[in-house]
């Protein structure tokens, strides 16, 4: 069976799939995230409590190797709780998430200012181009439908996405995994740069839940902000047939590509 991640015992064993797109042999930013996310769900389900905030900083490379994970509660309030789960490589520490959980409420009060407006289907929108989908190993797993804008052009782009394969055998994929592995993509669907003169990566990204996503297919509504001296800024609207229910930051640097790099 194709997945991201097979087991081995508590080890988490990255598959060929996991591949990213600057090296087929290096972890895409979506499978780390994604991974940590598991567990933090978890923890999240046996308090009862609600995932709001997500923060991931990505310190190192990945490669495809077996990873382990270590939880630990930094915060253990009535109200809110701060978790942290570390993704190692060995002992070595590759990344590090950061969550906030809150206690559900009843009920939420009605906001008169939203004026989000409904967001044409999955269905209808267009496949990227098939040379646009082979950008890495991991996103040949994943179905894009865009309703807005293109993955191959620069410019703000809205586009569905859906990983189509188990992040770790055996299991389904939840919405709240979906949507973590999508977020990862926001600055490749809101990329303002030629990538044939430019990289550009993201140490960091974090997520604020204001509901809990449903259903499989994510909506990523996403644009970039270049600044001084490489820095950048993603900013995107993570959104499930339901309409909007999270935001999506991203730390940019970017680089300019060597000449020889350019000619290729």
């Amino acid at each position: 069976m194709t997945a991201i991640f097979r087991p081995e015992g508590p080890l988490f064993r990255a598959t060929e799939h996991a591949g990213g797109p600057w090296s087929p042999d290096m972890l895409q930013g979506s499978a780390t995230t994604a991974l940590m996310t598991r567990e933090v769900e978890r923890l999240a389900h046996a308090s009862g409590f609600a995932v709001r905030r997500l923060t991931f900083d990505l310190w190192r490379p990945a490669g495809l190797r077996a990873f382990s994970l270590a939880t630990e509660m930094l915060r253990d309030g009535r109200k809110a709780k701060t978790m942290q789960v570390r993704l190692l490589d060995g002992v070595v520490e590759i990344g590090r998430c950061t969550a906030l959980l809150t206690v559900q409420g009843g009920e939420s009060p009605a906001d008169p200012f939203s004026k989000d407006a409904g967001d044409a289907a999955p269905e209808t929108g267009k496949p990227p181009p098939s040379f646009a989908q082979k950008w890495s190993r991991y996103f040949q797993n994943v179905s894009v439908r865009l309703i807005e804008g293109a993955l191959e052009k620069p410019g703000p782009a809205a586009a569905w996405m859906r990983l189509d394969v188990p992040m770790v055998e055996g299991e389904t994929n939840t919405p709240l995994l979906q949507a973590v592995q999508a977020a990862d993509f926001a600055s490749g669907v809101g990329q303002i740069v030629d990538m044939r003169e430019w990289t550009f990566i993201n140490p960091e990204i974090s997520l604020y839940f204001f509901r809990p996503p449903e259903g499989e297919w994510i909506l990523i509504r996403s644009r970039t902000r270049a600044g001084a001296h490489g820095a950048g800024l993603t900013m995107a609207t993570l959104s499930d047939r339901k309409g909007p229910f999270a935001e999506v930051l991203q730390a940019m640097t970017f680089e300019r590509r060597a000449a020889q790099a350019q000619a290729s």
